[in-house]
């Protein structure tokens, strides 16, 4: 056996506990605590109505009826901390179901990510890009021969992961409307027309992550929901991240695990699908819901602590707790803007970057992130080694409740000024 000398293990031990998340004061890696404080403070003064500056809300609601937000730097959690309810109301009027019959948010609540769900998708796509079975400036018609119509024969996958393939914002009709099996509504995103020349303007598409999902499942005969389950979130032990395949009804002990989201009835109009009400514990996002509940722009949940393993893998270049889950080059790829002819819309591979409406302060070129339309939003900050994660449920109990933005920019004041900055 061989005996390491102790200033050997000494150093061993240190860089394994760099590569994990762990609990620590702000004291503990240099930052100021009164600002988390104050973070906290404000995050639960959102739970009250008041004046929020926003013409297209109501101003006399609450801006959600809970979150969780979790921040880390340097490998230590500073600051995690739920506030308000996951269930609060009794219907899509704001009609609040009595005291006993509301769920308590916690540390530990599942959220519907929405769109962050594309960042997973993401992390998806950069593997098989490091494995080579797809390829950056490849055709998407090279995976999906049945992708070359309407003019989209030289759309590559770069095009997709930044938003500038010429899709529109979203399926027309949605997938719920006219197609009655999984397959015709698969087929229709494949077929989908452009509104715009590939690579001549940026414009969010979920379209265009429906289609990296269906790439993916293409190269590596999976489907996305267990691609990302065996080759990322298992791994890294993200045992609160899971799509609802089938769109299942959840027992009520998950469901109180779960933040509910909408009372959808109205808000679609003509051909609206029939759901449980209010949508809680299957995906809010309908045309999601339409492809089963798994679809590269939207389905997972997760949780906080989840989220922040997710980011700090990113941080740590890859690698979390000794499992690499993408090369370091690769990372890089995520900070590097491939937008630049498209000023105000930076953008990495999948995430966006320097965008003030997500970060506030935090904001920077090397600062990638998004959002979820359900009220989610991760911030990952490459210069400072900080993440900060805020979720909400604030589409309960309408979608026209209330707009987040001005939180997410306030989470990344207070983390700023955590960090010694003068704002």
């Amino acid at each position: 056996m061989v005996v390491l000398p102790h200033l050997t293990l000494l150093a061993l031990n240190l860089t394994a506990h760099a590569q994990t998340l762990h609990y620590g004061t702000p004291e503990s890696v240099s930052l100021l605590p009164r600002p988390l404080l104050d973070l906290q403070e404000n995050i639960t003064g959102y739970l009250t109505p008041a004046n929020y500056g926003s013409a297209s809300f109501n101003k006399a609601q609450a801006l959600y009826p809970g979150a969780t937000v979790i921040v880390g730097h340097q490998n230590t959690i500073v600051s995690h901390f739920a506030v308000g309810n996951a269930l609060e109301y009794a219907d899509v009027n704001g009609t609040k179901l009595p005291e006993e019959k509301r769920v308590k948010m916690q540390r530990d609540t599942v959220f519907d990510m929405a769109s962050l769900t594309k960042m997973f998708t993401t992390i998806a796509a950069l593997q098989q890009l490091d494995s080579g079975g797809i390829a950056l400036n490849a055709t998407v018609a090279t995976y999906l021969p049945g992708f070359a119509v309407n003019g989209k024969e030289n759309i590559t996958i770069l095009m997709l992961l930044t938003h500038t393939s010429g899709f529109g914002a979203d399926p027309v009709p949605g997938l719920w409307v006219g197609y009655d099996t999984y397959e015709k509504r698969k087929q229709a995103v494949i077929e989908q027309a452009l509104i715009n020349t590939p690579g001549t303007k940026y414009l969010y598409s979920d379209l265009n992550f429906m289609t990296v999902q269906f790439v993916l499942e293409a190269v590596t005969s999976l489907p996305l929901d267990q691609l990302i389950h065996d080759e990322f979130t298992a791994p890294l032990g993200m045992l609160d991240t899971w799509f609802n395949r089938g769109n299942k009804p959840l027992s009520k002990a998950q469901l109180e695990r779960v933040a509910a989201t909408e009372y959808q009835i109205g808000a679609l109009g003509p051909g609206e699908p029939e759901r449980e009400q209010p949508v809680w514990g299957t995906v809010h996002d309908e045309n999601a819901w339409s492809l089963n509940g798994v679809a590269g722009h939207a389905g997972i949940f997760s949780t906080a602590r989840d989220l922040a393993t997710f980011c700090q893998m990113i941080l740590n270049n890859g690698t979390y707790n000794g499992v690499q889950i993408l090369q370091p080059s690769t990372v890089d790829l995520i900070f590097h803007d491939f937008n630049i002819r498209f000023p105000g819309n930076a953008h990495g591979l999948g995430f966006e970057l320097n965008q003030f409406y997500w970060a506030g302060p935090m904001q920077s070129p090397n600062t990638a992130g998004h959002t979820g339309f359900t009220g989610t939003s991760m911030v990952i900050d490459r210069p400072s080694n900080t993440f900060f994660i805020m979720l909400s449920n604030r589409v309960h109990p309408s979608r026209a409740w209330s707009n987040v933005n001005v939180v997410r920019q306030m989470v990344g004041l207070f983390v700023a000024r955590a960090l010694g900055r003068q704002l």
